[in-house]
């Protein structure tokens, strides 16, 4: 008997509501897959001028090696605005973990990143 398996291609939208950039990702396994949808999240913001970012990641998981994905570099692109914010929130324990971590390097770098749990908790900081 051979199983078969299915592993999910990762799908990522980014739309703009408002005064903010929204960036969902779903089913990221790789850190070239997390490279790929923060190049498209920091090239919105600077298209758009939008310096408000929030960014939801749903079943994938937990990125913790930040430097060789290019994290802080993404987030320092999409922060070069004065007024800017990023808020990281995730549906699993795990990726909440690594958000706050990317969140506590990144603000060691002079950003405005935070990391949540709930996606109100976010947003009310995102347009505060």
């Amino acid at each position: 008997m051979v199983a078969v398996g299915h592993v999910p291609a990762m799908r990522f939208t980014i739309k703009r509501f408002g005064s903010y950039l929204r960036g969902d990702l779903h089913d990221r396994v790789s850190g070239e897959e997390t490279d790929e949808f923060l190049q498209a999240v920091a090239a919105a913001a600077l298209t758009s001028g939008h310096d408000r970012i929030l960014l939801s990641v749903r079943t994938s998981r937990a990125v913790f090696r930040v430097e060789q994905f290019r994290l802080a570099e993404h987030m320092e692109v999409v922060a070069s605005r004065p007024g800017h914010r990023i808020a990281l929130v995730a549906d699993d324990p795990d990726v909440r973990l690594a958000q706050q971590y990317i969140a506590t390097l990144a603000r060691l770098r002079g950003l405005s990143v935070q990391a949540f749990e709930r996606e109100a908790a976010a947003m009310a900081w995102l347009l505060a």
